[in-house]
């Protein structure tokens, strides 16, 4: 096998189970939003999950205007899309309801209404919620990816400098918590500096080669189940939502999210070769942004028919209606630009479907 081949087939396999990561990511969203039992321990981690895939996907660019405006397309035009479309949905039945009663309300009242719906969609952030209740993350990853880069190429060969940065963007995230969590910052942006840390160990994660190592794989386990049992026996009470900044105990939030990332790793990597079950790990990770938007709508408006009632069935109903979406935008190139962002000139679905966070 001449080098061309090796490094072709290692790219392929990285990408892979890359995919299946991301796949086994949005699972854990979904689960995270709708099984009520369990999501206070997939929180510990899911979100965090994200912006460290992302971190490792990262490549420096030098070429800031670049970075941002495809940044802009990939990430803001569906947001604004799915904003925009959302919003038409709740708020257009409404506006038939009182046209065809004749209920009309007065002209000056119709526009402050307006404006106020307008002002909060915006906004963004943790105002946000039930159909939205995601869209903090896009934009708390765009600003993420915009500080990061800059931040990297100017300071990333000086180890020690980046570190002592990443624990300064820690500890404004631990002040926010402590003193400034009521306070709803626009687009989410005080999450950042929780954002950060895990982004840039994602990116120092793919400079390294993979845990392979059974007895750290081991300890990891058990740090994630110590914090079960100690949360669930009441002995220490752990609470950890990114989008509300919560983040729960000083220095073990960051390690038993790192448990639950590093666990998501493993399995991954353990089961991207299994047929059925990398496959379709693999499809759920390159619509993982689509169901990421798709999925509250779908299973807040499923849960009202007796057949989704159980938690369960209406986790497999908001992945595999959201992943049918996915399958028949990918299609128009209009609405590839629009709900996921690819601006490409070609239609090539593995394009799309290998796309970075």
């Amino acid at each position: 096998m001449v080098k061309s081949e090796i490094v072709e087939r290692v790219v392929k396999e990285r990408i892979e189970w890359i995919d299946c990561w991301k796949g086994l990511a949005i699972i854990t969203v979904v689960v995270g939003h709708i099984v009520n039992p369990i999501s206070k321990y997939i929180y510990w981690f899911h979100m965090p999950l994200f912006f460290f895939i992302s971190g490792y996907l990262y490549k420096e660019k030098t070429d800031y205007s670049t970075f941002l405006k495809k940044k802009i397309l990939h990430l803001l035009v569906p947001y604004f899309s799915f904003l925009f479309l959302f919003t038409l949905l709740q708020y257009l039945p409404l506006i038939i309801d009182s046209w065809q009663q004749k209920k009309l309300l007065p002209i000056d009242q119709i526009i402050i209404y307006t404006l106020m719906i307008i002002w909060k969609q915006l906004y963004g952030g943790a105002n946000l919620v039930l159909w939205f209740g995601v869209f903090w993350f896009v934009t708390c990853l765009f600003l993420t990816q915009q500080l990061y880069n800059p931040i990297y190429i100017k300071f990333g060969s000086n180890n020690w400098l980046m570190i002592k940065i990443i624990l300064g963007c820690y500890c404004l995230a631990m002040i926010n918590y402590y003193f400034f969590k009521n306070i709803i910052f626009p687009w989410n942006i005080n999450v950042v500096a929780m954002a950060l840390p895990f982004y840039w160990l994602g990116h120092m994660a793919a400079k390294s080669l993979l845990i392979n190592s059974r007895i750290l794989i081991l300890v990891i386990i058990i740090i994630f189940l110590a914090a079960f049992l100690l949360d669930t026996g009441s002995l220490l009470y752990f609470n950890y939502n990114m989008k509300n900044a919560t983040y729960g105990v000083l220095i073990f939030n960051v390690i038993i999210a790192l448990s639950g990332i590093i666990i998501t790793q493993q399995l991954a990597v353990l089961l991207h070769n299994k047929s059925y079950i990398g496959n379709a790990l693999r499809e759920l990770g390159s619509a993982s942004m689509l169901i990421m938007y798709l999925h509250q709508p779908i299973q807040i408006t499923i849960k009202n028919y007796p057949i989704f009632a159980s938690p369960g069935i209406r986790v497999i109903g908001a992945l595999l209606i959201s992943y049918i979406i996915y399958k028949l935008i990918i299609n128009y190139s209009i609405m590839r630009k629009l709900f996921l962002g690819d601006f490409s000139t070609y239609a090539v679905v593995e394009t799309i479907k290998n796309s970075k966070v």
